[in-house]
């Protein structure tokens, strides 16, 4: 069961007229994680544009309030995950039927397309929940190059990693 995914170069001029010829049924997210060792905590940002608005998002984990500890074993990896179900969850709360995600780690669509394999538990329950929510909703991401002056991407990149240094 493929995820659609599309892996193309995009500018920001591209992306402000997907904006901008939004649907009502259709919301766009940009997401990011990030992670500090010295910390010992993760964090995620989330931009959230549909046609009536702009919505931030941000998020952090520390590890004494963590209760899967492995999202930290799994560094910044498993808090872009956290970042896209979130932004999931927010689109079907939203009542939206299309969910555009821009996301800049491989990995993600890597393993829902089972081009990579994983014995961690966070990986196989992160599969199970897109399988879940791939029934409510039409999912299509967007690889786009990190730090590569994608507007919407480097604001949710820096909404990460400020979200780090939130107690």
């Amino acid at each position: 069961m493929n995820f659609k995914n599309i892996d193309i170069e995009l500018t920001n001029n591209k992306i402000n007229a997907l904006i901008h010829n939004l649907d009502d049924n259709s919301i766009i997210a940009f997401t990011d994680g990030s992670y500090s060792n010295n910390l010992q905590k993760g964090a995620y940002g989330i931009i959230l544009i549909d046609n009536e608005s702009e919505l931030q998002l941000i998020k952090s984990f520390n590890k004494d309030k963590l209760k899967n500890k492995e999202l930290l074993k799994l560094h910044s990896v498993a808090f872009e995950c956290e970042a896209v179900i979130r932004a999931i969850q927010e689109a079907i709360y939203k009542k939206k039927r299309n969910i555009y995600i821009f996301y800049d780690y491989e990995g993600i669509t890597k393993w829902l397309n089972y081009e990579w394999r994983t014995q961690l538990s966070y990986a196989e329950n992160f599969l199970d929940k897109m399988m879940a929510y791939k029934k409510q909703i039409n999912i299509i991401f967007i690889k786009v190059k990190s730090h590569n002056g994608i507007f919407y991407n480097e604001l949710a990149d820096k909404l990460a990693k400020s979200a780090l240094l939130k107690p």
